[in-house]
């Protein structure tokens, strides 16, 4: 069973948001309103504000609210109606989160959105379908998001599309080659291995797998187990605060030095916890705010440094697009018909901070861009990415699962 600790320390970063998003119904609506006002679109956000994951929410709540600014050309409005936003810490439990998203039921809500945590994600995503509301998830990227039912959709990448803008990496590292898919033990770790198997074992290499109880704070017994393994390429597909130990752990048995190690780019804080190995680490992005050209991307960056006086991380741009989607569901379905917020969403190809991206109408899939990016070091000793190649969102979409919509 999963032991949940909750983690009583918040960055400051998760505390400003936390204040920017209950205040957010006042920032929208203005000083004064009208007698005769439209009623304000509730929206609720069920996510983990304490927690190994909670650093991920404070930089995905930041795009939550430069990309209702955007979306909403600066007015907090859409058809007239505010924008209500309420975030509840779901603590990185899924008791809890379950009971915040009947509440928001309970009270009306008709658009649902988060968490971070791809286990608590496809528990709540049963609970659209059962309550019939719009339950928009971000971040998680478990695959079994996509395609569970018509009420949910994701408004970030799922692990197949990791998986795809590695697979040229493998490839290139010859055949016959052991990988070892290293990971932790909840949905987001085994989406991981299902996908690697497949996709690495079509090249003709090996693939074994070693997932690590979520609740781990030891990791030398598991880089003893990695090195026994002798494995030729290591797949880390590793997220949260837990990511600096295993690196820790991985080096002192020489894991580093032995194997080629492939992994996503996390957010900016951990891009030195590989020390100089991490420069020679092949990594796969999902977002890092270099890399797309467009204006969309330049709106988040200026946003980020006004509002928050730092350039966008990980989840920005994930945040960003989910603000997006609620103000098109809210254009089409007046954010209280969800059939109409479902047919909206279904097959809208839009501009996001990443490029152009759509929701794929057979299963909601979130069709995108992924990118190859290594780390340099600067003169100045910091690390920064450099982008290799852009994956189109066809070299990357996920086979179709099930058929909600065209």
């Amino acid at each position: 069973m999963r032991r949940y600790v909750r983690v009583t320390v918040v960055p400051l970063a998760v505390a400003t948001l936390a204040l920017s998003a209950a205040v957010g119904s006042a920032q929208f609506s203005g000083a004064a309103t009208k007698a005769k006002a439209k009623a304000a679109v509730k929206v609720g956000i069920v996510t983990e504000k304490t927690g190994i994951f909670s650093a991920y929410t404070a930089e995905w709540l930041q795009g939550v609210k430069i990309g209702l600014q955007y979306a909403t050309k600066g007015t907090g409005k859409v058809n007239g109606q505010k924008v209500s936003l309420n975030v509840v810490d779901d603590a990185d439990n899924p008791t809890t989160a379950a009971a915040d998203f009947k509440s928001f039921v309970g009270a009306g809500y008709k658009i649902i959105g988060g968490t971070v945590d791809s286990g608590i994600a496809t528990e709540l995503a049963p609970l659209a379908a059962q309550n019939k509301v719009l339950y928009i998830s971000g971040p998680a990227a478990a695959d079994q998001v996509t395609g569970v039912n018509r009420y949910t959709f994701r408004s970030g990448r799922q692990t197949y599309q990791d998986v795809q803008t590695a697979k040229s990496y493998i490839k290139a590292l010859g055949t016959g080659k052991t990988v070892l898919v290293l990971g932790q033990d909840f949905a987001f770790g085994q989406s991981y291995v299902t996908d690697a198997t497949a996709a690495f074992g079509s090249l003709g290499d090996t693939v074994k797998s070693l997932l690590v109880p979520l609740t781990t704070t030891d990791f030398t017994p598991t880089a003893l187990q990695v090195q026994a393994m002798h494995p030729d390429i290591v797949f880390l597909a590793w997220a949260g605060a837990t990511g600096a130990p295993l690196a820790q752990a991985l080096d002192q048995q020489g894991i580093f030095t032995n194997s080629k190690v492939i992994t996503g780019l996390a957010n900016v804080a951990t891009y030195q916890f590989y020390g100089t190995a991490g420069l020679k680490f092949n990594y796969l992005s999902l977002y890092n705010w270099q890399s797309p050209h467009n204006p969309v991307n330049n709106y988040l960056i200026k946003g980020m440094r006004t509002d928050f006086h730092q350039y966008p991380d990980l989840f920005t741009a994930d945040g960003f697009v989910w603000a997006q989607m609620v103000v098109r569901a809210i254009q089409t379905g007046q954010g209280t018909n969800v059939s109409k917020m479902i047919k909206g969403l279904e097959g809208w190809t839009f501009m996001a901070p990443k490029g152009r991206q759509t929701v794929r109408a057979s299963d909601h899939a979130m069709l995108q861009p992924m990118f190859q990016v290594q780390l340099v070091a600067k003169v100045t000793g910091a690390y920064v990415p450099v982008t290799l190649a852009t994956l189109t969102s066809a070299q990357t979409a996920p086979p179709v699962v099930a058929h909600f919509g065209g």
